[in-house]
C-alpha cells in the first residue's frame, strides 16, 4: 500500500507468535534504508479485516504528515511507521447506529453479527439457531447465554474480574435480565443529574412508561449486548497477550536493530490495551505513547484505585514511558462507554454515574485516565494550538470537538495531538 511515510507492517496470530517470519525481514532492510530518528508503531484495535486497519494506518499516517509543518522539529526527523496486525474482532456496531444500543435491532442483523464474531463455526450456528426462538423462550435464552459462555477465556484480571465472573457463573436468568435493562448512555444517571435507583435486584427499574427515555427491554438487543460483552472479554484477554508477547518482542527487536530511533506507541480502542501491554513487557526506552479512544478501564494506570491500596494492572506503565502519553476521551464514544455499564450491571455495582467517571468500570476511552500518577487534564486543540507536553506525564485529552465516535480518531487534530507527543 502506498503509506505517505516509509512502513512495514508485522502480523500476530491470536497467541501473540508471528505469522510471516518474512516480514521481519523486510522491516529491517526498511530501518537499515531509512536511518529513522522516530519509529512510530501503531495497533489496531476492533477491526476484524486487516484491510480496515490498514485503512486506519493510512488515514492516520496521512493527518500526521499534513500537519507535519505545524510542530516545531517535525520537518527534521525521519519516521518509519510500524503497523500491527493482528486477529482482532469487531465487538460493537458503528455507533452511528447507537455502537449496539439501538433499539428496533432485527433479528436477521443480530444474526450477522453472530456469523461475523463469533470465531468457533458450531457454536455460531447454535446460536444463530436460537435468535427466532429468544422473544418467548427462557430457556432459549439461557442456552444462548451458555453457548456464549463457552466462547469466554477461562480468567481475567483487572478491575472488572467481578463482572466477568458474574457472566461467567451467575444465575443465567439474572445474567440476562441485567442485560434485557441496560441503559443508554445517554439516559445514565450521570447524564440526568441524579443519583441511581437500586432495586432490590441490585439493577435500576425500568421508567413508568416501561420504555422511554433510552431504556429497552428488547430480547433481541438482549443477545446483542451479550454477544457484545462477551466478545469484549475475548478482546481483552487476546489484546493484552499479543502486547506483551507479540508487540513488546517486536520493540525489542527496533531497538536493536534501530539503536538510536526513538520508539513511539500508538494504539487505536482494543491496540491501546494491546501497546500498553507491550510498553509494560519490553526492555526497549518508549519515548511517547498515545492512546485513541483505548478499551480498558479508566483506572488501568490508576494507583490505590479502590482505597484498598490496590494498582491498576498497567501502573508501572507511566514510569517506563520517557515522554508524554496522551489519551484521547470523549462521552461520545459509544462503544466504550456502553462496554462498560454493561460490566457493571453484571457485578452489582451500579454508582452515580452509570459509565461515567464515578463507575468503577468506566472506561479510558470515555473518562480518560483516573487516578493515575503523573496525571494530567487538558482538552483536544485544533491544529496549531500550543500544547505543553514537557516531561513524562500522563495528559488525558478531553476531545468531544473532534472525535465523534470510537473510531474516529484519524482527523488531522488528532494526527497533531500524536505528532505533537512524538516531538515533545
Amino acid at each position: 500500500m502506498a503509506m505517505s511515510l516509509p512502513y512495514a507492517e508485522v502480523e500476530f496470530d491470536k497467541k501473540g507468535g508471528l505469522v510471516d517470519p518474512a516480514q521481519l525481514e523486510e522491516l529491517d532492510a526498511l530501518l537499515a534504508q531509512k536511518h529513522p530518528t522516530d519509529v512510530i508503531v501503531i495497533s489496531h484495535g476492533w477491526n476484524n479485516t486487516h484491510g480496515q486497519a490498514r485503512a486506519l494506518y493510512d488515514q492516520l499516517v496521512d493527518s500526521i504528515v499534513a500537519v507535519r509543518g505545524k510542530v516545531a522539529g517535525a520537518r527534521q526527523r525521519q519516521f518509519v511507521v510500524v503497523g500491527v496486525l493482528w486477529p482482532s474482532i469487531q465487538w460493537a456496531p458503528d455507533e452511528n447506529s447507537g455502537a449496539g444500543a439501538g433499539v428496533g435491532d432485527s433479528a436477521a442483523e443480530l444474526e450477522a453479527e453472530i456469523r461475523e464474531r463469533v470465531e468457533d463455526r458450531e457454536i455460531a450456528d447454535r446460536l444463530v439457531a436460537l435468535v427466532p426462538k429468544l422473544e418467548g423462550s427462557s430457556a432459549a435464552q439461557e442456552e444462548y447465554l451458555e453457548l456464549l459462555r463457552e466462547t469466554l477465556p477461562t480468567s481475567t484480571k483487572g478491575e472488572d474480574v467481578a463482572a466477568f465472573r458474574a457472566l461467567k457463573e451467575a444465575d443465567p436468568q439474572e445474567v440476562i435480565a441485567a442485560a434485557k435493562t441496560l441503559a443508554t448512555e445517554d439516559a445514565s444517571p450521570a447524564a440526568a443529574g441524579g443519583a441511581a435507583a437500586i432495586d432490590p435486584a441490585g439493577l435500576p427499574p425500568l421508567p413508568e412508561d416501561g420504555g422511554g427515555a433510552g431504556f429497552f427491554d428488547n430480547v433481541i438487543q438482549m443477545g446483542r449486548n451479550l454477544l457484545n460483552i462477551t466478545t469484549y472479554y475475548t478482546m481483552k484477554e487476546r489484546s493484552g497477550v499479543v502486547g506483551k508477547k507479540g508487540v513488546g518482542a517486536l520493540l525489542d527487536h527496533i531497538h536493536d536493530e534501530a539503536r538510536d530511533a526513538r520508539i513511539h506507541l500508538v494504539g487505536h480502542s482494543f491496540g491501546g490495551r494491546a501497546v500498553t501491554a507491550a510498553a509494560l513487557a519490553t526492555k526497549a526506552p518508549i519515548a511517547s505513547m498515545s492512546l485513541l479512544q483505548a478499551a480498558y478501564s479508566h483506572f488501568g494506570m490508576a494507583t490505590d484505585w479502590d482505597g484498598s491500596g490496590a494498582n491498576g494492572m498497567f501502573a508501572k506503565v507511566p514510569s517506563k514511558v520517557s515522554g508524554p502519553i496522551i489519551v484521547t476521551h470523549t462521552h461520545r464514544d459509544k462503544a466504550v462507554g456502553l462496554a462498560y455499564p454493561i460490566a457493571s450491571r453484571l457485578a452489582r455495582q451500579i454508582g452515580q454515574g452509570l459509565g461515567d467517571e464515578n463507575d468503577p468500570y468506566g472506561g479510558i476511552g470515555r473518562n480518560g485516565a483516573l487516578k493515575t500518577k503523573g496525571g494530567k487534564t487538558g482538552t483536544m486543540l485544533d491544529v496549531g494550538g500550543r500544547y505543553d507536553f514537557s516531561g513524562p506525564g500522563v495528559w488525558s485529552l478531553k476531545s468531544d470537538d473532534f472525535i465523534s465516535g470510537h473510531s474516529a480518531i484519524t482527523g488531522r487534530q488528532v494526527g497533531y495531538a500524536v505528532l505533537s507527543a512524538v516531538m515533545a
